[in-house]
């Protein structure tokens, strides 16, 4: 039989959340009678239903406490169970007969039970402070990648803020790196930077916000997701984050957990903790204070199929990793517990569909002034800082790229050492690749010592391991795939010195490159290094991948991880001229040159590929050519782009396209859409950071202006020296005016070719009008112009005008639909159809030009010089009254051959007029668009019979119903 305590418990349990702290709230205030004491906050505040009925009973025995719940119940309008425990008897005995000692007795039992729960909070609150202290001393330092034996940093004194944004929703999906969130509309303003205190808070927006239980970080490879995870440890257990949100946090390294023996979450939970035996049960008792962080999930090994293995629901039941945090995540264990998941943009595909109203959150890396807090925080000396800060800004491609972590930290390594060893600072290079060799380059000739044959062995070694596991997938080595490479446990213990190789504290005998990327490297090197003569690649063996390079580009982007994808971009980086004397020069590698025909033969089949597959697209060949930095190979392979389609999202892909860009001499079509916004200027960022200003983030924008002038020159630039451009399309992005102002800067440029421009929903206002009329007024070869859904208004209308009305205006197509135009903005746009004879096509749909602007309008068609041959007047608010005019326009002007009016109220009367006129042998019009009209039967039967008479006249009427 049940014990009153679990009984009441029960019943408690019964309460949704709100009823919960009602029952609380009255059990703190109970009123002191029939000898019932009420119960201090203290003991209510964090219990749980057990705690509370257990504190109910020590504080008043098991009949009081009883007698308290039945009449609590009722007071909270729980009559269902107010009845159910009145009703229900338990055995006690009768009090009638109980006397005063047993009285004392009780009361003594009470008070010696709650001492024990007092001593046992105690205990859990010691735990608890031994648990921060443990978290404390495990995450306050860190190891650099380079750092020798017993070498680390401080996390707080090294750690600079990354940023971090609410992901948004995008018009149309993007590559697996950029997550598409539903919705059929942008937001008209994205968040700003999000905090770390705000993670798990529900959204202010929402009317009913549910709790946040799961937190999806994700970023690129180095971006700072692992640093970040530590930083939030160290944080809480330093009683600076989450202090009224969780009182456990549990760090978990994905990769380490898969490869692990099965075991359960209680010793997944043990293995975090200082004491060999912690109190697990108490601790997932309140699973909804636990906040696991699960660092890496790109890193696990399992394919997490609906039907792969039954979950794991029991917290004591042993199960593989894999599986164990798979049914952490998909919920099915401990489901009140909190997760923070971080991960690679490539697994989120895989990861999404295992989770419930996740919230999404993207690591954008360092703004410019965390990147000059981090060299400032590297260096131990502000001169050292300061003189390397200068010198990296001075290259400011490269100083775009130390907004990665990961890329900073390498910059920073490789400064250092040259200024430690006493060098001059020779001018940085600008890839990727180009760190990436000058850091190789550091580290090998520093082991040198004269064993340079020894070391190129090993480096051979490297490459041909890298590649292997690149080709199966394979991130984790055992010392078996070492030596079948060539590779000794001695050479091992080098390459950990050197920082090449990681050796796994908690696995046993498994070895990693230290970072992702650098596997990648390594493995682009097995392409490009020349065998030695008379030996094979580090005497492999084992049977080592095709070194064809024609197999490595016909596999590019199959692989689920994408991990081919940086390979190429390394490969195209390797086989720069310069950088290839300089690993010959400096580590005595020689590397083929052949590859750079079969390179350039690919690049020019993808181009002429009628239609791109999703991998790679013309965005990520740009990025390979980038990566090669030769402006002779790039003008070779940028000659077979006539059309250029790109989508930007970051400060790279804007600085990589505009490196293409100039150096394509046969583009004839560009179209440019920016998914995300650019950053800002430094200001406005940090006066975002600190709450003072806009918000600011490497993609963000406030709504008047996403595209700084900053941003813009340098892209708009490269469209100045590019005179095959004949047509642009920047539609559907956030230019603004000031971004504006920047490309009419090079559309005034004489050399600037560009004759089609779509500037459609870019955020336009009459303030942008006078540096497009400046362009109408100076360019010879602009005649076509879209200007549509920007409110211009009939000021910005009558300043483009202007530019039109230049006797040199060579523009033929303008169109300004929805732009807020009215009847006072058709006075301009008459006198233009009075004075030039270029202009043929004017779209003006959905702008409320009433019957008065379109008789002003019908002026200007009525002169001798108009030679307009297509006038768009749809939904213009129309009504029969205009038709006079247009009847008078339609017998007279000789040029005008397309004239659409549908969606307007022209009635019966006036569309009966239209007919008479059209029937006429003066009349030139040869289409007549009269959709979305209410027409009787007379007035369609008449639009029959014209149609019948005047075949060469195409007439086109839908009625609205």
């Amino acid at each position: 039989m049940a014990s009153t305590r679990c009984k009441l418990a029960s019943y408690l349990e019964d309460l949704d959340h709100v009823d919960f702290k009602k029952f609380k709230m009255y059990l703190e205030d109970y009123p002191p009678q029939g000898g019932c004491t009420p119960l201090p906050r203290g003991q209510t505040e964090r219990a749980d239903h057990m705690d509370l009925a257990t504190a109910m009973i020590d504080f008043n025995g098991e009949q009081r406490a009883w007698a308290m719940a039945v009449w609590i119940f009722g007071a909270i309008n729980r009559r269902d169970l107010h009845e159910k425990a009145k009703q229900e008897q338990l055995p006690w005995d009768d009090p009638a007969v109980e006397c005063r000692e047993d009285s004392i007795e009780e009361e003594w039992k009470g008070l010696l039970g709650f001492l024990s729960r007092i001593s046992i909070c105690r205990k859990k609150k010691d735990f608890g402070r031994t648990y921060r202290r443990h978290v404390r001393s495990r995450f306050h330092c860190i190891e650099d990648r380079n750092a020798r034996l017993g070498e680390s940093v401080n996390l707080n004194k090294r750690y600079t803020r990354l940023q971090l944004v609410r992901e948004h929703p995008s018009r149309q999906e993007r590559e697996r790196e950029l997550l598409a969130m539903g919705g059929s509309r942008l937001r008209d303003s994205p968040p700003g930077p999000l905090r770390l205190e705000a993670l798990f808070e529900g959204d202010p927006e929402d009317e009913s916000p549910e709790p946040v239980r799961t937190v999806v970080v994700q970023g690129a490879a180095g971006i700072g997701k692992t640093i970040l995870a530590r930083k939030i440890m160290l944080d809480w257990a330093s009683g600076k984050l989450f202090q009224d949100k969780f009182d456990y946090l549990f760090y978990i390294h994905c990769r380490e957990v898969s490869l692990a023996t099965p075991r359960s979450l209680g010793d997944l939970i043990a293995s975090c903790c200082p004491d060999p035996s912690p109190p697990v049960g108490r601790i997932v008792r309140k699973s909804s204070r636990i906040l696991f962080l699960m660092d890496g999930f790109d890193e696990l090994q399992g394919a997490f199929d609906e039907h792969a293995e039954a979950p794991c629901t029991d917290w004591q039941e042993a199960a593989p990793g894999d599986a164990l945090l798979g049914s952490l995540i998909r919920k099915r264990l401990l489901p009140e517990a909190s997760l923070l998941i971080t991960t690679r943009p490539a697994a989120l595909e895989k990861l999404q569909h295992l989770l419930e109203r996740p919230r999404h959150v993207e690591v954008l890396g360092f703004s410019e002034a965390r990147r000059r807090e981090y060299f400032f925080k590297y260096f131990s000396g502000e001169a050292q800082a300061r003189a390397a800060l200068a010198l990296i800004q001075e290259n400011e491609v490269l100083f775009t790229m130390c907004f990665i972590p990961l890329v900073c930290w390498i910059v920073c390594t490789g400064l250092k050492q040259r200024m430690d060893s006493g060098e001059s600072l020779a001018q940085t290079s600008k890839t990727t690749t180009a760190v990436y060799v000058f850091f190789l380059s550091c580290l090998l000739q520093a082991q040198g010592g004269g064993h340079e044959h020894q070391l190129s062995a090993h480096l051979r070694g490297l490459c041909s391991l890298a590649a292997a596991g690149i080709w199966n997938q394979k991130v984790l080595f055992e010392e078996c795939d070492l030596r079948s490479h060539g590779l000794q446990e001695g050479d091992v213990s080098a390459f950990l010195r050197m920082n090449l190789f990681q050796k796994e504290v908690d696995c046993e005998k498994l070895y990693s490159f230290v970072h992702m990327t650098f596997q990648e490297f390594f493995a682009a090197m097995y392409y490009v290094l020349e065998e030695e003569d008379g030996e094979g690649l580090a005497g492999s063996r084992e049977a080592l991948p095709s070194r064809d390079v024609a197999v490595l580009l016909e596999n590019y982007g199959k692989f689920e991880k994408g991990y081919l994808i940086f390979v190429v971009r390394f490969l195209f980086g390797l086989v720069n001229q310069e950088r290839t004397s300089y690993l010959e020069k400096r580590l005595s590698c020689r590397v083929s040159q052949q590859i750079r025909v079969a390179l350039l033969r690919w690049i020019e089949a993808k181009a002429k590929a009628k239609k791109l597959q999703a991998q790679p697209s013309q965005l990520e060949l740009f990025y390979c050519l980038y990566e090669m930095q030769e402006e002779g190979f790039v003008r070779r392979a940028m000659g077979h782009f006539p059309k250029i389609e790109v989508n930007l999202s970051t400060r790279m892909d804007h600085v990589v396209s505009s490196f293409c860009i100039r150096n394509c001499r046969s583009v004839q079509t560009l179209s440019l859409g920016f998914l995300h916004n650019s950053p800002k200027e430094e200001e406005e960022e940090a006066g975002a950071e600190e709450g003072l200003g806009p918000p600011a983030a490497e993609a963000h924008r406030t709504p008047s202006c996403s595209l700084t002038p900053n941003f813009c020159r340098g892209l708009f630039s490269a469209l100045g020296a590019t005179q095959t451009l004949t047509e642009l399309d920047l539609s559907d992005n956030v230019l603004g005016d000031l971004g504006l102002s920047v490309l009419c800067e090079t559309l005034r440029n004489p050399g600037c070719g560009i004759r089609r421009l779509w500037l459609g929903r870019c955020g336009l206002s009459h303030q942008c009008c006078s540096d497009l009329s400046s362009v109408l007024s100076n360019s010879r070869k602009l005649v076509e112009l879209d200007l549509s859904d920007n409110p211009l208004g009939d000021f910005g209308a009558s300043l483009l005008c202007q530019g039109l009305a230049h006797p040199c205006c060579p523009l033929g197509k303008l169109c300004l639909v929805n732009s807020g135009l009215t009847s006072m903005g058709c006075s301009a746009l008459a006198s233009v159809l009075r004075t030039t004879q270029s202009l043929t096509h004017l779209y003006l749909r959905g702008n409320a030009l009433g019957n008065a602007g379109l008789k002003l309008l019908c002026e200007g068609l009525l002169h001798p010089s108009s030679k307009l041959r297509m006038l768009e007047l749809d939904n213009c608010s129309l009504t029969s009254h205009s038709c006079w005019d247009l009847a008078t326009v339609l017998t007279s002007n000789r040029s005008l051959w397309k004239l659409s009016l549908s969606n307007n109220d022209l009635g019966d009367l006036g569309v009966m007029m239209l007919c008479e006129v059209l029937r006429q042998g003066t009349c030139v019009l040869h289409s007549l668009q009269l959709n979305e009209m209410y027409f009787n039967y007379e007035t369609r039967r008449a639009l029959e019979t014209l149609q019948e008479e005047k075949p060469e006249l195409t007439l086109v009427f839908e009625p609205s119903w």
